[in-house]
């Protein structure tokens, strides 16, 4: 699905009927594609109140709401040899989102529900999504 930048709030809140723990959204697209941008908008439409900033170097940012754990990843540093399995643990039952999730081999259905998005830059202002649940 084709949508402007400013339209992924309605994906996001699509998306959250969608999430439970043990969730793991994995987002995938080139360098500037949105990953980041649309995991804050989804993360603010969980209920997180707290500035959401990026992890890329933290690797792993974490919030809590009266409902939810929610674990932001981006992997895009990490090799499938890093000891990925300290991370298992923290996932567990918690709502994550990964961004390159290609670069820790995991098999993430192992652990929970698995959904994977795809986002395609069409230009400057549009994204293609492709959400597979």
């Amino acid at each position: 699905m084709i949508v402007k930048l400013e339209q992924l709030n309605k994906i996001a809140k699509d998306l959250m009927k969608e999430l439970e723990g043990n969730t793991f959204v994995l987002l995938n697209g080139d360098l500037g594609a949105g990953k980041t941008t649309f995991t804050k908008q989804l993360i603010k439409e969980l209920g997180v109140t707290e500035n959401v900033t990026s992890p890329s170097f933290n690797i792993l940012n974490q919030y809590k709401t009266s409902n939810y754990v929610i674990n932001h990843m981006d992997a895009y540093r990490l090799k499938k040899t890093d000891e990925i399995d300290m991370f298992l643990e923290t996932f567990e039952g918690a709502i994550n989102i990964i961004e390159w999730p290609n670069n820790l081999g995991i098999d993430f259905s192992k652990y929970g529900k698995v959904i994977e998005i795809n986002i395609l830059v069409i230009d400057e202002y549009n994204r293609d999504f492709k959400i597979k649940k």
